[in-house]
């Protein structure tokens, strides 16, 4: 199945939600991400505006944490070193504002496509895992 550029989708805009949602790539993928994403079209117009506003957010927080990343040793050489340690202090998490915010964005798009049965068992943050906690998804298991 191809993504249905006719509404509110634009091409490339799987693609997006594949790397937001930190999937596998593969044609079992992007035909789930697809037909998803169609069938999201069909429910609520508005909420595809939604999720490409957040794909806008996702690469703009992307963006400026590669930027902090490669801004901290850009031009520099590492000339002394002594060991240091690393440890969380006052209860944080660690992360920068803009893995922050993509965490959060994940977490929206998620469940805009939680009625995707299909990426119940790609969610890398499933049942007890991620960073999230999870988000209630589950594999079927027939037998």
């Amino acid at each position: 199945m191809a993504l249905d550029t006719s509404g509110n989708w634009e091409a490339g805009d799987d693609l997006r939600v594949i790397e937001a949602l930190l999937l596998p790539f593969g044609t079992y993928v992007l035909d789930c991400c697809q037909n998803c994403m169609n069938q999201l079209e069909d429910m609520s117009p508005e909420a595809v505006l939604r999720v490409r506003e957040l794909l806008d957010q996702y690469e703009a927080a992307d963006d400026v944490d590669t930027g902090q990343n490669t801004g901290d040793t850009e031009g520099k050489v590492l000339v002394k070193a002594d060991v240091l340690e690393w440890e969380v202090v006052g209860g944080k998490t660690g992360m920068t504002g803009p893995q922050k915010e993509m965490v959060k964005i994940r977490y929206e798009l998620w469940n805009y496509f939680a009625f995707c049965s299909c990426f119940g068992s790609l969610n890398p943050n499933g049942p007890g895992g991620g960073i999230l906690g999870g988000y209630g998804t589950g594999r079927l298991i027939r037998s």
